[in-house]
């Protein structure tokens, strides 16, 4: 299973840890991503795309 939003199609995000002492390393930041129904189908959506989805329904 690919680390990519269902709907929107957000995906891992890639930049750089800085310490305290201004020392740069790369890294990678995660979507995320919960398993969830939408409209009668399973998907995985980001937490994003989930508060979204709600308001419109309301």
């Amino acid at each position: 299973m690919s680390r990519v939003c269902d709907i929107c199609g957000k995906g891992k995000m890639s930049g750089k840890t800085v310490s305290h002492a201004n020392n740069k390393a790369n890294r990678t930041y995660e979507v995320n991503l919960q398993t969830t129904t939408i409209d009668g189908k399973k998907v995985t959506a980001c937490t994003k795309c989930i508060k979204t989805s709600r308001k419109g329904t309301k």
